[in-house]
Protein backbone atom coordinates (compact mmCIF):
# COMPACT_ATOMS: atom_id res chain seq x y z
CA UNK A 1 0.00 0.00 0.00
CA UNK A 2 1.32 3.49 -0.88
CA UNK A 3 1.76 6.30 1.61
CA UNK A 4 -1.35 7.93 0.16
CA UNK A 5 -3.28 4.79 0.99
CA UNK A 6 -2.26 4.99 4.63
CA UNK A 7 -3.35 8.63 5.04
CA UNK A 8 -7.05 7.88 5.82
CA UNK A 9 -5.90 5.53 8.61
CA UNK A 10 -3.43 8.06 10.00
CA UNK A 11 -5.91 10.94 10.14
CA UNK A 12 -7.64 9.78 13.36
CA UNK A 13 -4.22 9.51 14.98
CA UNK A 14 -3.37 13.01 13.79
CA UNK A 15 -6.62 14.36 15.22
CA UNK A 16 -5.92 12.74 18.59
CA UNK A 17 -2.34 14.05 18.65
CA UNK A 18 -3.50 17.50 17.69
CA UNK A 19 -6.22 17.57 20.33
CA UNK A 20 -3.84 16.25 22.99
CA UNK A 21 -1.31 18.96 22.09
CA UNK A 22 -4.03 21.61 22.18
CA UNK A 23 -5.29 20.47 25.60
CA UNK A 24 -1.74 20.31 26.98
CA UNK A 25 -1.01 23.81 25.75
CA UNK A 26 -4.23 25.13 27.24
CA UNK A 27 -3.43 23.62 30.64
CA UNK A 28 0.11 25.01 30.48
CA UNK A 29 -1.22 28.45 29.58
CA UNK A 30 -2.91 28.70 32.96
CA UNK A 31 -0.35 26.87 35.08
CA UNK A 32 3.08 28.14 33.97
CA UNK A 33 4.55 31.54 33.25
CA UNK A 34 5.72 30.85 29.69
CA UNK A 35 2.50 32.00 28.02
CA UNK A 36 4.16 32.53 24.64
CA UNK A 37 5.34 28.94 24.55
CA UNK A 38 1.94 27.71 25.64
CA UNK A 39 0.21 29.65 22.89
CA UNK A 40 2.63 28.15 20.37
CA UNK A 41 1.77 24.64 21.57
CA UNK A 42 -1.95 25.44 21.29
CA UNK A 43 -1.44 26.70 17.75
CA UNK A 44 0.50 23.58 16.73
CA UNK A 45 -2.24 21.39 18.16
CA UNK A 46 -4.94 23.19 16.22
CA UNK A 47 -2.95 23.01 12.98
CA UNK A 48 -2.33 19.28 13.40
CA UNK A 49 -6.00 18.62 14.04
CA UNK A 50 -7.11 20.71 11.05
CA UNK A 51 -4.65 19.10 8.68
CA UNK A 52 -5.62 15.62 9.88
CA UNK A 53 -9.34 16.34 9.48
CA UNK A 54 -9.27 18.22 6.16
CA UNK A 55 -6.14 16.83 4.50
CA UNK A 56 -4.96 18.67 1.42
CA UNK A 57 -8.01 20.94 1.49
CA UNK A 58 -6.23 23.03 4.12
CA UNK A 59 -4.14 25.80 2.61
CA UNK A 60 -2.49 27.75 5.39
CA UNK A 61 -0.79 30.92 4.21
CA UNK A 62 -0.64 32.14 7.79
CA UNK A 63 -2.11 30.98 11.08
CA UNK A 64 -2.50 33.02 14.21
CA UNK A 65 -4.53 31.69 17.14
CA UNK A 66 -6.27 33.86 19.73
CA UNK A 67 -5.70 36.93 17.54
CA UNK A 68 -6.51 38.33 14.11
CA UNK A 69 -4.14 38.22 11.18
CA UNK A 70 -5.50 40.83 8.83
CA UNK A 71 -3.88 41.28 5.42
CA UNK A 72 -3.83 44.39 3.27
CA UNK A 73 -5.66 42.59 0.47
CA UNK A 74 -8.44 41.62 2.88
CA UNK A 75 -8.96 45.25 3.82
CA UNK A 76 -8.93 46.25 0.14
CA UNK A 77 -11.47 43.53 -0.71
CA UNK A 78 -13.76 44.65 2.08
CA UNK A 79 -13.51 48.28 0.97
CA UNK A 80 -14.33 47.41 -2.65
CA UNK A 81 -17.30 45.31 -1.53
CA UNK A 82 -18.53 48.23 0.53
CA UNK A 83 -18.18 50.59 -2.42
CA UNK A 84 -20.20 48.24 -4.65
CA UNK A 85 -22.97 47.39 -2.18
CA UNK A 86 -26.50 48.60 -3.05
CA UNK A 87 -26.84 50.57 0.18
CA UNK A 88 -23.67 52.54 -0.46
CA UNK A 89 -24.56 53.18 -4.09
CA UNK A 90 -27.51 55.20 -2.85
CA UNK A 91 -25.06 57.62 -1.24
CA UNK A 92 -22.61 58.81 -3.88
CA UNK A 93 -20.28 60.46 -1.37
CA UNK A 94 -19.88 57.27 0.69
CA UNK A 95 -19.35 55.17 -2.43
CA UNK A 96 -16.72 57.59 -3.70
CA UNK A 97 -14.92 57.57 -0.34
CA UNK A 98 -14.89 53.77 -0.21
CA UNK A 99 -13.40 53.58 -3.70
CA UNK A 100 -10.76 56.19 -2.85
CA UNK A 101 -9.82 54.23 0.25
CA UNK A 102 -9.59 50.97 -1.72
CA UNK A 103 -7.34 52.57 -4.35
CA UNK A 104 -5.14 54.09 -1.64
CA UNK A 105 -4.86 50.73 0.12
CA UNK A 106 -3.87 49.08 -3.14
CA UNK A 107 -1.07 51.63 -3.53
CA UNK A 108 0.04 50.99 0.03
CA UNK A 109 -0.02 47.23 -0.50
CA UNK A 110 2.16 47.58 -3.58
CA UNK A 111 4.62 49.76 -1.71
CA UNK A 112 4.89 47.24 1.11
CA UNK A 113 5.51 44.46 -1.42
CA UNK A 114 8.45 46.53 -2.66
CA UNK A 115 9.59 47.01 0.94
CA UNK A 116 9.59 43.25 1.50
CA UNK A 117 11.43 42.66 -1.77
CA UNK A 118 14.18 45.14 -0.88
CA UNK A 119 14.65 43.61 2.57
CA UNK A 120 14.77 40.12 1.10
CA UNK A 121 17.14 40.79 -1.79
CA UNK A 122 19.51 43.47 -0.51
CA UNK A 123 22.02 43.00 2.32
CA UNK A 124 21.94 45.40 5.24
CA UNK A 125 23.58 48.63 4.12
CA UNK A 126 23.10 52.38 3.96
CA UNK A 127 21.80 51.93 0.42
CA UNK A 128 19.09 49.51 1.55
CA UNK A 129 18.09 51.79 4.42
CA UNK A 130 17.79 54.72 2.02
CA UNK A 131 15.56 52.66 -0.30
CA UNK A 132 13.31 51.59 2.58
CA UNK A 133 13.03 55.19 3.77
CA UNK A 134 11.94 56.29 0.30
CA UNK A 135 9.26 53.60 0.29
CA UNK A 136 8.05 54.74 3.71
CA UNK A 137 7.79 58.33 2.46
CA UNK A 138 5.71 57.07 -0.47
CA UNK A 139 3.46 55.20 1.98
CA UNK A 140 2.89 58.45 3.82
CA UNK A 141 2.13 60.27 0.58
CA UNK A 142 -0.37 57.60 -0.43
CA UNK A 143 -1.92 57.61 3.04
CA UNK A 144 -2.65 61.31 2.75
CA UNK A 145 -4.76 60.79 -0.39
CA UNK A 146 -7.87 59.46 1.37
CA UNK A 147 -9.61 59.87 4.72
CA UNK A 148 -9.56 56.89 7.07
CA UNK A 149 -11.30 56.30 10.37
CA UNK A 150 -8.82 56.49 13.25
CA UNK A 151 -10.26 53.37 14.92
CA UNK A 152 -9.86 51.40 11.70
CA UNK A 153 -6.23 52.41 11.25
CA UNK A 154 -5.57 51.44 14.87
CA UNK A 155 -7.12 48.02 14.14
CA UNK A 156 -4.77 47.56 11.18
CA UNK A 157 -1.85 48.04 13.54
CA UNK A 158 -3.02 46.00 16.53
CA UNK A 159 -4.59 43.10 14.60
CA UNK A 160 -2.72 43.16 11.32
CA UNK A 161 0.25 41.27 9.98
CA UNK A 162 3.72 42.84 9.79
CA UNK A 163 2.99 44.62 6.53
CA UNK A 164 -0.23 46.18 7.68
CA UNK A 165 1.45 47.38 10.89
CA UNK A 166 4.06 49.30 8.86
CA UNK A 167 1.32 50.75 6.67
CA UNK A 168 -0.68 51.83 9.73
CA UNK A 169 2.33 53.63 11.20
CA UNK A 170 2.92 55.56 8.01
CA UNK A 171 -0.76 56.44 7.65
CA UNK A 172 -0.62 57.75 11.24
CA UNK A 173 2.40 59.83 10.31
CA UNK A 174 0.52 61.23 7.33
CA UNK A 175 -2.77 61.86 9.14
CA UNK A 176 -2.66 63.39 12.63
CA UNK A 177 -6.28 62.41 13.33
CA UNK A 178 -5.36 58.71 13.04
CA UNK A 179 -2.49 58.70 15.53
CA UNK A 180 -2.60 56.51 18.64
CA UNK A 181 -0.17 56.48 21.56
CA UNK A 182 -0.72 52.79 22.34
CA UNK A 183 0.49 51.88 18.83
CA UNK A 184 3.62 53.96 19.41
CA UNK A 185 4.33 52.27 22.73
CA UNK A 186 3.86 48.78 21.30
CA UNK A 187 6.14 49.56 18.36
CA UNK A 188 8.88 50.85 20.65
CA UNK A 189 8.78 47.99 23.15
CA UNK A 190 7.65 45.04 20.98
CA UNK A 191 8.71 45.85 17.40
CA UNK A 192 8.47 43.34 14.58
CA UNK A 193 11.61 44.88 13.04
CA UNK A 194 14.05 47.73 13.55
CA UNK A 195 12.44 49.43 10.57
CA UNK A 196 9.07 49.38 12.32
CA UNK A 197 10.67 50.53 15.56
CA UNK A 198 12.35 53.48 13.87
CA UNK A 199 9.08 54.68 12.36
CA UNK A 200 7.37 54.18 15.69
CA UNK A 201 9.90 56.62 17.14
CA UNK A 202 9.30 58.96 14.21
CA UNK A 203 5.60 58.85 14.99
CA UNK A 204 6.35 59.47 18.68
CA UNK A 205 8.31 62.59 17.76
CA UNK A 206 5.44 63.85 15.60
CA UNK A 207 2.97 63.29 18.45
CA UNK A 208 5.09 64.74 21.27
CA UNK A 209 3.78 68.34 21.01
CA UNK A 210 0.22 67.10 21.59
CA UNK A 211 1.05 64.80 24.55
CA UNK A 212 0.44 65.88 28.13
CA UNK A 213 3.03 65.46 30.89
CA UNK A 214 1.77 62.02 31.97
CA UNK A 215 1.80 60.69 28.40
CA UNK A 216 5.33 62.03 27.87
CA UNK A 217 6.51 60.23 31.00
CA UNK A 218 4.92 56.98 29.84
CA UNK A 219 6.56 57.37 26.44
CA UNK A 220 9.94 58.14 28.03
CA UNK A 221 9.69 54.99 30.16
CA UNK A 222 9.04 52.86 27.06
CA UNK A 223 12.00 54.41 25.26
CA UNK A 224 14.33 53.91 28.22
CA UNK A 225 13.40 50.22 28.43
CA UNK A 226 13.95 49.78 24.70
CA UNK A 227 17.39 51.44 24.94
CA UNK A 228 18.57 48.71 27.33
CA UNK A 229 18.48 46.16 24.52
CA UNK A 230 21.74 45.54 22.71
CA UNK A 231 20.19 45.60 19.25
CA UNK A 232 18.71 49.03 19.94
CA UNK A 233 21.97 50.43 21.33
CA UNK A 234 23.88 49.26 18.25
CA UNK A 235 21.57 51.16 15.89
CA UNK A 236 22.75 54.77 15.56
CA UNK A 237 19.51 56.22 14.07
CA UNK A 238 17.44 54.65 16.85
CA UNK A 239 19.75 56.00 19.54
CA UNK A 240 19.86 59.48 18.00
CA UNK A 241 16.08 59.69 17.66
CA UNK A 242 15.50 58.34 21.16
CA UNK A 243 17.95 60.92 22.56
CA UNK A 244 15.88 63.67 20.96
CA UNK A 245 12.65 62.28 22.36
CA UNK A 246 14.03 61.89 25.90
CA UNK A 247 15.29 65.47 25.80
CA UNK A 248 11.75 66.65 25.02
CA UNK A 249 9.96 64.72 27.74
CA UNK A 250 9.58 67.71 30.09
CA UNK A 251 9.45 70.53 27.51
Amino acid sequence: MTIRGYLPRLRPVGVLVGLATFIGGTIALFTIENSAGSLFVITVGMVLALVALLGNRVQLESFELLGANVKVREVVKGRLQLAESPDVEKADSRSSLAREQALTLQKLAGLYDLYQYVRRTQPASDERTAALDQLAHRMQAAGSEADFDAAEVATWFHEGDDGLRVIALNVMLARAECRQLSAVLETIEEPRSLFEQYYGLRLARAMTPSLDLLERRILAGAIERARRRRRFRRDEPLMRLSDELLAERTN
